[in-house]
């Protein structure tokens, strides 16, 4: 005669199972939502670049500030953007949204209180910028500073949804002039230096922008993992 299990022995072996995954489960989500995020963000990274190659390869010059897209943004007669940013995100981007920095359908927001560091810190939102969606849910912010002829670019890897945090989903970063991009922070100078990859988690910071300052380079000097 075969002898089975009891139903105690059930019980107890199934109260061990859900203690496991009780102590297990949240560790194992957050690690498949970094990657998740992480992978998007290599996505974008890898479409940023494209886009600032073809147009410098459409344009025939070897540096990304020469482009129509490296300029001050400006409209036509029509109201259709001929420079800046917003021409290369309308012109090299498949999207969904245009301009929807705090529209009535936002893909990003400037508010306080939408956004918090690593550590928990509340912090502004984008700074004025212009914003898309592209057709896979992502936001991409782009901002000229014409003090040092730098561009540089916000991405949130989900758009509006959850977590808002920089370092996790929102990312920031730079156009160089030969249309390579580093982590935000480096004023497109030669260099290539950002924020140190620390800087990532200190939490110190006034919006999305420098909140996420050194996120960049802490997960491609990780081989494209989060490990902060």
């Amino acid at each position: 005669m075969k002898k089975g299990f009891t139903l105690a022995e059930i019980l107890i072996t199934l109260s061990i199972v859900g203690v496991v995954a009780v102590l297990t489960i949240p560790s194992v989500m957050k690690s498949y939502k970094n990657r998740m995020y992480t992978a998007k963000l290599e996505k974008v990274y890898s479409q940023l670049t494209n886009a600032t190659n073809a147009v410098m390869n459409d344009e025939r010059v070897d540096n990304f500030y020469e482009t129509q897209a490296g300029k001050v943004p400006a409209k036509n007669t029509q109201g259709d953007y001929t420079a800046g940013f917003p021409y290369l995100v309308n012109n090299y981007f498949k999207m969904t949204k245009k301009d929807c920095l705090d529209s009535s359908e936002p893909c990003a927001t400037k508010g306080v209180g939408t956004y918090k560091t690593v550590t928990g810190v509340a912090v502004g939102g984008f700074p004025t910028s212009y914003c898309v969606q592209t057709v896979n849910g992502v936001t991409i912010c782009g901002v000229y500073n014409n003090a040092n002829k730098c561009m540089s670019v916000g991405v949130d890897v989900n758009g509006m949804e959850g977590p808002n945090i920089p370092g996790r989903d929102v990312f920031s970063m730079d156009i160089h002039k030969d249309g390579s991009i580093s982590d935000f922070g480096s004023n497109c100078n030669d260099n290539f230096f950002g924020c140190e990859p620390a800087s990532c988690t200190k939490g110190t910071t006034t919006n999305a922008f420098t909140a996420a300052c050194g996120c960049l380079s802490a997960i491609i000097d990780s081989g494209w993992k989060m490990e902060y």
